[in-house]
């Protein structure tokens, strides 16, 4: 089994790679861009929309559960 998933997502390492490096905690969290600031007011607007879209997946997700126990 553990061969057959290995093979199966051997065509698609180099995007897994890539991936892997772009979600590093350390770009996204890092204070070394000349941008951050600690006491900074402006939250991204990518934030925003990534509360949003996870609360959108998490109501989603338990409608689908209550209407599939319907």
């Amino acid at each position: 089994m553990k061969y057959f998933i290995y093979t199966a997502l051997k065509p698609y390492q180099d995007i897994f790679e890539i991936l892997e490096n772009l979600m590093r905690m350390e770009k996204i969290m890092g204070t070394n861009s000349e941008y951050w600031n600690f006491y900074n007011d402006k939250i991204p607007n990518w934030f925003y929309k990534m509360i949003t879209m996870m609360g959108v997946s998490v109501f989603l997700g338990f409608l689908l559960i209550l209407v599939g126990s319907i």
